[in-house]
């Protein structure tokens, strides 16, 4: 599997579908009180599937990456109670099927490592090609690091030992900032939601008060404008909020 890539399977893409048309039509009413407005649905669609799938793939490596911690910790423990290298990773496996269960991504990747051991493959060509594709810094580093001890001889429980704590803390740090920025994210959220909430108390309680705003030419490059400068400001507000470590 390549975790660069996310591919979302039926019911995500109806469900991302359905969020654009929903989307879009409130666009079109809010903004312009006309169904040619649905023009936009196409766009709207390909932003909210390109986020979908941004999102997923950034919480399926954040996923891997603390399985692949509690894999290389089960490495070195097997390799201080004297296990080979290879062996190691057998052992690796069996601990990890039963903390996360067959069907978990490291488990599936423990298994295909270990199938490609017997087979006389090295392991820091596998470890190489498990880094290139999950696409996760700590991962990439981790198998450089071993594939230079592992041909110039080093202490292969102590640079594992080492990994998984700077994963750990790599994990702790996102912790705390996730909980000092959650309120913030909230009211991101509750900001991007705003300019539809008021756009419909308008038309519903002061219809008149927002008419000369609809209908003509003057009032849908006015209205396209605002709505321009609302996407902007989401798209900021989510990048600033979307802090990496």
């Amino acid at each position: 599997m390549d975790y660069r890539k996310y591919q979302c399977n039926l019911w995500e893409r109806l469900g991302c579908v359905v969020a654009g048309i929903i989307l879009t039509a409130a666009i079109s009413w809010l903004f312009y009180r006309s169904w040619y407005g649905m023009v936009l649905v196409i766009p709207v669609n390909y932003l909210i599937v390109s986020y979908y799938k941004k999102k997923k793939k950034d919480e399926r490596a954040k996923k891997l990456m603390i399985e692949f911690r509690d894999a290389i910790q089960s490495v070195a423990a097997a390799l201080l109670a004297g296990y080979s290298i290879e062996n190691a990773w057998k052992e690796a496996e069996r601990e990890v099927m039963g903390l996360y269960g067959k069907e978990a991504m490291i488990t599936q990747e423990l298994i295909r490592m270990n199938t490609e051991i017997k087979l006389n493959r090295n392991v820091e060509e596998i470890l190489h090609d498990l880094a290139t594709r999950s696409g996760v810094e700590e991962i990439e580093s981790f198998a450089e690091i071993f594939g230079f001890a592992k041909r110039s001889g080093g202490d292969f429980a102590g640079i594992i030992r080492t990994t998984a704590m700077r994963i750990s803390a790599k994990i702790e740090v996102e912790r705390e900032v996730d909980t000092v920025i959650a309120g913030k994210k909230l009211e991101g959220k509750i900001m991007s939601v705003m300019p539809f909430l008021i756009l419909t108390y308008l038309n519903l309680a002061s219809k008149e008060f927002i008419d000369p705003l609809y209908g003509n030419l003057s009032g849908v490059f006015v209205m396209s404008a605002a709505l321009l400068i609302f996407a902007g400001a989401t798209a900021i507000n989510r990048r600033i909020s979307d802090i990496k470590v």
